[in-house]
């Protein structure tokens, strides 16, 4: 097998990462910002886990690892391992799918000897870029399947255009019917955070809880949660979040079980993302969802991903 040379990522050899992302994988658009969340501050970052592959000086491959070793600490298993992103471009003396191969068995390696039993591609939620690998990625997930990965879920991101984007009178509509209800919509302030992500973890769970804290962390980025309150039981019903792990990422987005099929979801999904517009953002994406109905009736919409999640016993 050809050799590659091996380091670590590091905030010197961040462009390097970026550099590679951005040539091998062409559906996305990788940022420094983007690498730093999921690698650097990820509080279940561990050495070794995040390298990249060189030869001769010239980087050819990049892999992220993790384990879910801290947060959320209802969800630790340090028996779980991720990796979040992989990527690998040809060489002089090895081709795609030779440094794809060689990245990836690093990674394993290390999350085995960590005490890794699973690892998974690349839903790592709350610390991820996406949901699984784009079925366009042929290469990557053929050295996936021949690393015995296999498939274990699947999931898309809607991307829109906010520029073609508009609130329909159907939904203005319902908004009015709502808040003649004593039902509001309003973008929560930054004193809520602390009852608002406690609401959302009580219902949703931790990571999506931890999203919406994030938001309110981001507010000076254009990060937002707005919430639903039923004026009459003075209780939050909903909330809708938007830009709290990439700035253009809607969601996550939740309405209280019994308060469901009543239009407060397209309302809180109509106005977030008008919120998003008026803030400059004219490409947004809806991230990780298996919903279809829900959103396409969202005008703007250019675009569908399709991601497949695998997973592999180690060992």
């Amino acid at each position: 097998m050809h050799s590659l040379e091996f380091e670590e990522l590091t905030e010197e050899n961040l462009q390097d990462a970026v550099r590679v992302c951005n040539a091998s994988l062409r559906y996305d658009s990788f940022k420094a910002s983007t690498i730093r969340r999921v690698a650097f501050q990820d509080p279940n970052a561990e050495a070794g886990l995040a390298v990249l592959a060189y030869e001769g000086g010239e980087p050819l491959g990049f892999a992220i690892g993790c384990r879910r070793v801290r947060q959320p600490t209802e969800m630790v298993d340090p028996s779980a391992g991720w990796i979040k992103v992989l990527a690998g471009v040809a060489g002089k003396g090895i081709d795609e799918y030779g440094v794809l191969d060689s990245v990836c068995e690093r990674v394993e390696v290390e999350l085995g000897r960590l005490g890794a039993k699973v690892v998974r591609v690349s839903d790592m939620a709350s610390w991820h870029v996406w949901p699984g690998i784009d079925l366009r990625y042929e290469t990557l997930l053929e050295v996936l399947e021949s690393r015995g990965y296999s498939k274990v879920g699947q999931a898309v991101d809607y991307l829109l255009n906010l520029r073609d984007f508009w609130v329909p009178r159907r939904i203005m509509k319902k908004r009015e019917e709502l808040s003649k209800r004593g039902i509001s919509v309003t973008l929560a302030q930054s004193g809520e955070r602390d009852a608002v992500s406690s609401w959302v973890k009580a219902r949703f769970g931790p990571c999506w809880a931890f999203e919406v804290a994030n938001s309110f962390e981001n507010a000076g980025e254009g990060a937002g949660t707005l919430v639903a309150r039923d004026r009459n039981a003075g209780e939050i019903i909903g909330f809708s979040t938007h830009g709290a792990l990439e700035p253009n990422w809607f969601g996550p987005i939740g309405v209280e079980e019994k308060r469901r099929n009543s239009g407060l979801g397209s309302v809180l999904l109509f106005e977030t993302l008008r919120l998003m517009k008026l803030k400059g953002v004219a490409e947004a994406v809806i991230p990780w969802t298996g919903h279809l109905f829900f959103y396409t009736q969202v005008p703007g919409i250019v675009g569908v991903r399709h991601y497949q999640t695998m997973s592999k016993k180690l060992g």
